[in-house]
């Protein structure tokens, strides 16, 4: 039983609970940001494009993702498969994508680096090892600013998220499919798809 003298502050502590459990539970409030996967072309830097997948379901089973695509960007050798996906649960976006999106590439170096013509973009570079075998690069974005490590990121939203909507989180994958062995990562067929796309997407200025 508790006594009247801290029923006030009960109710107080009560109330502030309740507050994230009404917002994401049963209002479901979440923040549009305007951006949408088909600001993105299927043509790409001189590189065009075919659907990758006709698997229409795979996205929200995934990531619980209803905006996205999967296509493969092609000219002349090269080929880059482009998977972009946006969700409100970031976790399914920011925990190891390629294990759905490069499917079993076993893609297990990882490091962040930055691409010239994307200042303030740390992008996640994949490979199987350190020749370079086969490589895939991906950006996330939220709110304006593109993330290096989720893991603190989703740390700092913890305050934020618990009084306001959830917004949605962007990856943007691109997956060397014929690899590129010997190159510098800036010169990747990946990273020339991914700049084009990160500036459609974002409205930089850049390759459409």
């Amino acid at each position: 039983m508790i006594s009247p003298r801290y029923s006030l502050w009960a109710c107080l502590v009560i109330g502030a609970a309740l507050v994230p459990t009404v917002i994401h539970s049963y209002m479901g409030v979440v923040v549009k940001d305007g951006l949408r996967t088909t600001n993105i072309p299927t043509t790409l830097a001189g590189y065009t494009s075919m659907p990758a997948t006709d698997d229409a379901g795979w996205g929200r089973r995934r990531f619980e993702s209803d905006d996205w695509f999967d296509r493969n960007y092609t000219t002349g050798q090269n080929q880059v498969r482009l998977t972009v996906l946006r969700s409100y649960d970031l976790k399914r976006l920011y925990h190891h994508p390629e294990n759905d999106v490069a499917r079993g590439a076993g893609l297990f170096v990882h490091e962040v680096i930055t691409l010239p013509g994307l200042q303030n973009v740390p992008v996640h570079l994949l490979r199987t090892d350190t020749q370079n075998q086969a490589s895939a690069m991906y950006a996330l974005h939220y709110d304006g600013t593109f993330v290096e490590d989720p893991l603190w990121f989703q740390v700092s939203l913890a305050g934020q998220l618990l009084f306001s909507g959830r917004r949605p989180m962007t990856l943007l994958f691109a997956l060397d499919m014929r690899g590129a062995k010997g190159a510098t990562p800036d010169t990747y067929p990946s990273a020339v798809v991914l700049k084009a796309a990160i500036d459609a997407f974002t409205g930089r200025p850049g390759t459409r």
